[in-house]
């Protein structure tokens, strides 16, 4: 009787490894076919975001054309209306463009953070100073030097780490060093690329393989930082040589630029700022915005593609409304807390980085911006002269205390929801709604 038991569970367990072989050469199968699709859809997404470029070239040739042709024949305010709305278009197009190619067009396969520790090297310490810098770029639109803030005036030159320039002769400096480092990325790629030729024809390929593997995490980390921590002053620099405010009055009308009131809009001087500016941008914006995400490859420190994409184009509305909504301070701040309370409830529900500390890092740092905006806006409201700086240490200290109790003992409330089966109930729940997913996802096959 056993004998037979024991024949009779052989042929049972050969055929569940059958079936189980089986189902490992389907899903292998699914995958190879999704993949497949994958790359016949890239095409498609591809073609569209070249289009998209193409219209925005043409419509930059209408953002110089139109506005410089018509500014004496017809009204200057109308000129006006026009150039914005056409310098509006050109950016969408932009965006579009790099929606199609640079996100919809990659893959986007990422691991869930499971790290705590990172090497001390080169390339994770230029990300952590980055880190550092992005959260004084974020926090400074805080403080907008048109909006009361009394008895924090100091506050207020942290902007330029985000915006480089004040209105004046020092814009024109500023802008011309900005316009240059829109095309670093491209110059140093080729001179990188030119001096390996140069390696490989004069000492051999094993000299430059050697090379390649000593200097690497350099070489990338200077990449990203041209593409990260240079994003916003790049993008804010060439948006300066396209803020023009037009002023009427019962007389006369008058179009100057905000970067430099001593140049007149639309003529003379201001043409070339015009052109620079909108070469600048279709070099560095679609490029740079997606450069940030793949020069973190040999980094420890790593973040999810399209999370990073989000990111730059929400510092691209910071700069937007700062340099052309600085005049109306309740539109200005409420864009400011918009963008401020996205960038924490981005970071605390996807989690983008794999290191959970600099997750941590990042959602303390968010927090902190967040607060200095609402103190501005009680600064905006009339509050007593030194109350809002006052407010904002108070909530800072409040804040630091705060995320280091709950990270320090977030282990022990771990543990409490496990002993009171909350997050086992949760891991369970979990556990049926993916089962039940892969069971319709059966189903639709048959």
């Amino acid at each position: 009787m056993t004998a037979g038991k024991e024949e009779d569970s052989i042929p049972h367990s050969s055929s569940f490894d059958n079936k189980m072989e089986n189902d490992s050469d389907s899903d292998e199968e699914d995958s190879i076919d999704l993949e497949q699709e994958n790359e016949k859809v890239k095409p498609k997404y591809k073609t569209i975001g070249k289009a998209f470029l193409l219209a925005a070239i043409i419509v930059a040739i209408l953002v110089v054309v139109l506005p410089t042709t018509l500014v004496d024949k017809v009204k200057l305010k109308t000129d006006g209306v026009i150039f914005r709305v056409a310098f509006g278009v050109f950016m969408f197009c932009l965006f579009v463009c790099l929606l199609f190619i640079y996100s919809l067009g990659q893959s986007q396969a990422w691991e869930e953070p499971n790290l705590n520790d990172i090497h001390l090297n080169f390339t994770n310490i230029t990300i952590i100073v980055g880190i550092i810098i992005e959260f004084i770029q974020i926090c400074s639109f805080s403080f907008n030097s048109l909006s009361e803030f009394t008895g924090s005036e100091i506050l207020r030159y942290f902007n330029y780490v985000a915006v480089p320039f004040a209105p004046g002769i020092s814009f024109r400096v500023i802008y011309w060093i900005m316009f240059v480092l829109a095309f670093s990325p491209y110059i140093f790629v080729v001179t990188v690329r030119l001096i390996l030729h140069f390696m490989t024809r004069n000492y051999g390929e094993n000299y430059t393989s050697s090379f390649i593997s000593k200097y690497q995490q350099k070489i990338y980390s200077v990449l990203w930082f041209l593409v990260n921590t240079m994003y916003l002053p790049v993008i804010s620099s060439m948006f300066g040589g396209e803020d023009c405010t037009i002023k009427s009055d019962s007389d006369s009308s008058t179009a100057t630029l905000d970067s430099d009131p001593k140049i007149n809009c639309f003529k003379n001087i201001h043409i070339p700022f015009m052109i620079c500016s909108l070469i600048a941008l279709v070099m560095y914006y679609p490029a740079a915005s997606f450069a940030q995400s793949q020069t973190q490859n040999i980094s420890d420190i790593k973040f999810k593609p399209r999370v990073v994409f989000i990111f730059a184009q929400l510092k691209v509305i910071l700069a937007a409304v700062t340099l052309f909504a600085t005049t109306i301070i309740e539109f200005y701040l409420g864009a400011v807390l918009a963008v401020n309370v996205a960038f924490l409830a981005i970071n605390i529900v996807l989690k983008p980085c794999l290191v959970n500390w600099v997750n941590r890092l990042r959602s303390s740092l968010f927090s902190l911006s967040l607060a200095a905006t609402v103190c501005s806006w009680i600064a905006y409201g009339g509050a007593p002269k030194i109350a809002p700086l006052i407010l904002l240490i108070v909530s800072w200290v409040a804040l630091a205390i705060l995320f280091y109790l709950f990270y320090k003992f977030e282990p022990t409330l771990s543990d409490t929801l496990i002993s009171l089966g909350l997050k086992k109930n949760i891991i369970n729940i979990n556990n049926n709604s993916s089962n039940r997913n892969s069971k319709e996802q059966e189903l639709n096959k048959v």
